[in-house]
């Protein structure tokens, strides 16, 4: 969200709803966003090419423990050898 979108919103419900509200065209103006491990890590290849070492990946909503398991499981093998 942009930080006019973010001003008026005080309460943490609210802002989680609004976010979910967002367009995936503007969220993915801002952020790598792929439902496909492979192509994740050709996007996030990009940034370790041009020398950036410290990622920082999130995954919305509730499941963040299946986020964590697929993760592990499916993308962070991959991205160690890219580097």
């Amino acid at each position: 969200m942009t930080a006019e979108q973010k001003h008026s919103i005080d309460d943490p419900i609210e802002m989680e709803k609004a976010a979910d509200a967002l367009p995936i065209e503007q969220i993915a103006k801002r952020w790598i966003v792929a439902s496909d491990p492979d192509e994740a890590v050709e996007k996030v290849g990009q940034y370790v090419t041009w020398g950036l070492n410290h990622l920082v990946f999130h995954a919305p909503g509730h499941d963040q423990r299946r986020f964590l398991e697929l993760f592990q499981s499916d993308l962070a093998p991959r991205l160690r050898r890219l580097g």
